[in-house]
């Protein structure tokens, strides 16, 4: 039995009622935004798992030793080819390239997924956006405090559309 899994940084609730409350008033678009609870920053996607790989991808995890650290997002990007509208952190981190990178290596490794391109860290607001949306006023700076991520399972359900729900977390070194 294969997953589609990915390991990821979610936005918490406060968060994500900031985003979701500038969305609301200082964004214009022509369609709903992708679903608030599924907000979060993909550090690897690696595609359809199969079983036997669920205990190496999680024991990798809980041994990167990379330190707790923030992320401050303000600023916007649209990638017309497959019309996202997303949220992007300034300054990168060096702590989240040090996770994101082996996580990324080890999808390659185990053949599950080869990125082709690099790593750009972002939420996705709107997924399928003929046109940029217009903003009309930049959102106040949301600071996430990273202290955790997750391998997620990404998931399809008749009811709820499209659900991403950690099945595993891993804690970062407290910061010094």
């Amino acid at each position: 039995m294969t997953k589609r899994l990915f390991f990821g940084i979610e936005v918490d609730e406060p968060g994500q009622a900031q985003i979701a409350a500038w969305l609301r008033t200082q964004v214009s678009a022509s369609k709903a935004p992708t679903k608030q609870e599924n907000w979060h920053l993909t550090l690897a996607f690696l595609g359809q798992v199969e079983a036997q790989h669920d205990a190496e991808l999680v024991a990798f995890a809980h041994q990167l030793q990379v330190p707790e650290f923030t992320l401050t997002f303000a600023h916007t990007g649209y990638w017309s080819g497959n019309g996202i509208f997303y949220l992007r952190p300034e300054p990168v981190p060096s702590q989240l390239r040090a996770l994101a990178e082996p996580l990324r290596a080890l999808g390659t490794e185990l053949g599950l997924h080869r990125d082709r391109l690099p790593f750009s860290p972002h939420i996705t607001l709107f997924r399928g956006h003929k046109t940029e949306p217009v903003v009309h006023a930049p959102m106040t700076p949301l600071i996430l405090s990273v202290t955790q991520f997750h391998l997620y399972h990404s998931y399809r359900c008749d009811t709820r559309g499209l659900i991403y729900q950690p099945i595993e977390s891993f804690h970062l070194s407290a910061a010094d």
